[in-house]
């Protein structure tokens, strides 16, 4: 079989290659090793052909458990593709689940720390060291917010609660709202890195590219991520956040910190999650391609 003839038997893994196997040369070697072991001489008794058709039938036969190498190739080729879809299909999942956790983890601990600190004083709880302890737990739920310096007294108490009381997270539709915002800005930002990375490049660069960054996303490679468009934290302020939150939204200046700090975070997730989605999918298409072509 030749070169060409092999590189277009694999260009489709699901397409069987073509039977590449010298039954002519398999038959004589067959005919050889009888006249060895049984017959004891060098004359062949029969053709070569006649061996290669006897092996071939015996050979083929799908109840004989035997295949080729090629077609065993094939078969490893094609769990291959299986089991790399798989695994992005797998990843794109936790990823999304990670996105999840974060963004309701962030929304009970504030909430929950906000009632610790309506709660607790010295009618709840007498003790000033215990109350002392609930409220530092509280901090560590929801450090944008601190609960020092503690109260001390029921008139303490009684003012600083409708302060705290008035402090409630944006609510969930806003983060979603603003989670969205942030996959859409991800999604140019994987356009630009994949003009800037993959295009103009030679088909071994691409490939190369490709599988370096996929296995550093897959390892939570610092180096690999830290290469990747990344979010600006610190840009991020009251135009940004007009241009993103939806209609009915409370404004900016208007937030307390920590919710402040909601905002930045689900902008944020969302913006990561769909770069780092988004170029594993291009790194996917470039190796798919590339492997089609061998």
């Amino acid at each position: 079989m030749t070169d060409t003839e092999h590189t277009s038997s694999r260009k489709q893994p699901g397409t069987r290659p073509e039977d590449p196997t010298d039954w002519v040369a398999l038959g004589r070697r067959l005919q050889n090793i009888q006249n060895t072991l049984v017959h004891h001489e060098s004359t062949p008794r029969y053709g070569d052909d006649y061996y290669a058709e006897a092996l071939r039938r015996l050979l083929t036969d799908s109840r004989c458990g035997w295949i080729s190498t090629t077609e065993h190739q094939w078969l490893l080729d094609l769990h291959t593709q299986v089991d790399r879809r798989n695994a992005q299909e797998a990843n794109r999942r936790a990823r999304e689940a990670r996105a999840r956790y974060a963004t309701a983890s962030r929304t009970i601990r504030a909430e929950l720390a906000g009632w610790l600190r309506r709660v607790t004083n010295e009618q709840t709880v007498p003790a000033r060291y215990r109350r002392e302890g609930v409220l530092l737990a509280a901090d560590w739920l929801d450090p944008a917010i601190s609960a020092a310096p503690h109260a001390s007294s029921p008139a303490s108490a009684a003012s600083s609660s409708p302060q705290q009381a008035a402090v409630s997270p944006v609510g969930s539709d806003v983060l979603l709202a603003l989670r969205n915002a942030g996959e859409r800005e991800g999604q140019l930002a994987v356009g630009w890195w994949q003009q800037h990375t993959l295009e103009g490049r030679t088909a071994s660069e691409q490939e190369h590219t490709a599988q370096t960054v996929l296995d550093g996303i897959d390892s939570s490679d610092d180096a690999v991520l830290a290469a990747l468009p990344r979010f600006d934290v610190a840009g991020y302020d009251a135009d940004r956040y007009q241009a993103h939150a939806p209609v009915g939204a409370p404004g900016w200046s208007a937030l307390p910190n920590h919710d402040q700090a909601l905002v930045v975070d689900a902008v944020r997730d969302g913006f990561t999650d769909t770069v780092r989605d988004g170029v594993a999918a291009r790194c996917h298409a470039v190796l798919t391609a590339r492997e089609g072509t061998r």
